[in-house]
């Protein structure tokens, strides 16, 4: 993209703001934006993957990335920097490990920490009451466990229900 003052120039820079629902959008070269006065944070080329996937501060970051790069996985021994490198885990023991480092890169490239699965578009309705009936038993047993004993009742009784739902699916 060209920038849009002088025309010549590759632009590196681009601006959008939005006014009265309108969206105005600028497209500007180094040279131009030095020209213009633009300065700050959006001309700043210098970040790392981690300080942009984690909204992270530039020396934040950097102390972060000082204090994972030590970090090993006790189970396999894998280290946080061979993990940045590779963009694998070693063992499941690695997401304990390093969860902290994980959580945020998770978060942004996909919409939920938990891994619900792919389902088919047909049929899909079983499989998710399926996968809702799991979830609440595990939900009851918990409450089971912390003996709240009137959750535990209404848990039950969701779960008949969607097993009752669950039975007009298959009989």
């Amino acid at each position: 993209m060209i920038c849009d003052v002088c025309k010549k120039n590759p632009a590196k820079l681009h601006i959008t703001q939005i006014v009265s629902d309108k969206k105005f959008s600028l497209h500007i070269c180094p040279a131009c934006a030095n020209e213009k006065g633009i300065t700050g944070p959006s001309i700043n080329t210098s970040f790392s993957v981690e300080q942009f996937l984690t909204g992270a501060p530039a020396g934040e970051a950097a102390q972060r990335v000082d204090d994972d790069a030590q970090k090993t996985c006790p189970s396999c021994g894998l280290s946080y920097n061979a993990f940045k490198e590779s963009g694998r885990l070693g063992c499941s023991r690695c997401y304990d490990t390093f969860s902290v480092q994980l959580k945020p890169l998770i978060q942004k490239m996909q919409k939920e920490m938990k891994h619900l699965g792919k389902i088919p578009d047909k049929g899909n309705e079983r499989l998710i009451l399926k996968r809702d009936i799991s979830e609440l038993r595990l939900q009851l047993k918990d409450a089971v466990s912390q003996e709240h004993f009137e959750m535990a009742a209404q848990l039950r009784d969701q779960i008949r229900r969607l097993e009752a739902d669950l039975g007009d699916f298959e009989g």
